[in-house]
């Protein structure tokens, strides 16, 4: 038997095993897909570390997954008893190519989704981890240390500038004035989508995703409370079929937020708290306080293969 007969026979194994893997996983938990950029490169003024994928690629994980889940609106997959089998598409940071790029892709599959904003950027400035990355860009981390001492300083510094212990809005005041004094313009071409282009469509919602981007769990009771009623009130020009329920937490990991931050959204009436901790969602959601559903953000044109090594977690 010829060695490239013996290599198809291996691939063609490898492929069967992987779709029996899909059905079986599809059959028990369900999908909330996370993006944030879509397009064929990232934006000039943003870097590269940025979570974009082309708009081929996009297509090719809908394409993939339609083979073995039902896309639904996020409100339908949050409310549904059963998640199995089940995913639905949500994007977070509000950049522009994701009307340009994502919507005729999503149109073309008659798919809904849900984007999720930071209103902080419909006053045309820049999310505080856009100047924590050009900083690192330009080699300007130490001098921006001299000036500003973190209450928490352990491992690379984008991580530790938004570890919980360094309050946000403190780092973010920090940053502005670094840039400020040494007269530094990050402001090019703007990336994120302006409220005049948000457009009024049957397939997308629009949900809060806190007005800085800051780690909820690093805030005073105070500033949550602002970061998450100052950005639902900024949704409040559309109409109510249009704005989720859910609200999205900043980075999403169990450290980012905290018991105040569940009892303010509580309070706000919102029914669902989205996390990004690379799962996929558990066929029943937690019912206790506020339903947790969790994301899954693709790195890669292989998003069966990205499923099947979460599943095996």
């Amino acid at each position: 038997m010829c060695i490239l007969h013996i290599h198809n026979r291996v691939i063609k194994k490898l492929s069967e095993n992987l779709i029996e893997r899909i059905k079986s996983i599809a059959g028990n938990t369900g999908v909330i897909l996370l993006y944030h950029s879509v397009a064929e490169t990232i934006p000039n003024a943003l870097d590269n570390t940025l979570h974009n994928v082309s708009p081929e690629v996009f297509a090719k994980h809908l394409q993939q997954l339609s083979e073995h889940f039902n896309f639904v609106p996020l409100k339908e997959f949050a409310q549904a008893n059963e998640k199995k089998g089940l995913a639905t598409i949500t994007f977070d940071d509000g950049y522009k190519n994701v009307l340009e790029n994502a919507l005729p892709i999503l149109e073309s599959l008659n798919y809904s989704f849900s984007i999720f904003l930071n209103p902080l950027t419909f006053t045309g400035k820049f999310n505080w981890r856009d100047k924590v990355r050009y900083l690192i860009r330009h080699d300007l981390i130490d001098e921006f240390e001299q000036n500003y001492q973190f209450d928490y300083k352990q491992g690379r510094f984008y991580r530790y500038s938004k570890h919980p212990k360094n309050n946000s809005a403190v780092v973010d005041q920090a940053l502005d004035k670094f840039l400020r004094n040494h007269k530094i313009d990050i402001y090019g071409d703007y990336p994120y989508l302006q409220q005049t282009e948000l457009v009024n469509h049957p397939l997308i919602s629009y949900g809060n995703h806190s007005f800085n981007h800051y780690v909820l769990a690093s805030l005073s009771a105070e500033q949550q409370e602002f970061e998450i009623k100052a950005a639902k009130n900024s949704l409040n020009v559309f109409s109510k079929h249009q704005i989720s329920d859910s609200f999205s937490a900043p980075f999403g990991g169990l450290e980012d937020i905290n018991t105040e931050t569940v009892s303010i959204l509580q309070s706000l009436d919102y029914k669902d708290l989205l996390m990004s901790r690379q799962r996929l969602q558990p066929n029943h959601a937690n019912l206790e306080k506020i339903r947790v559903l969790e994301r899954f953000m693709p790195r890669s044109d292989n998003i069966l293969g990205e499923i099947v090594g979460l599943s095996a977690h």
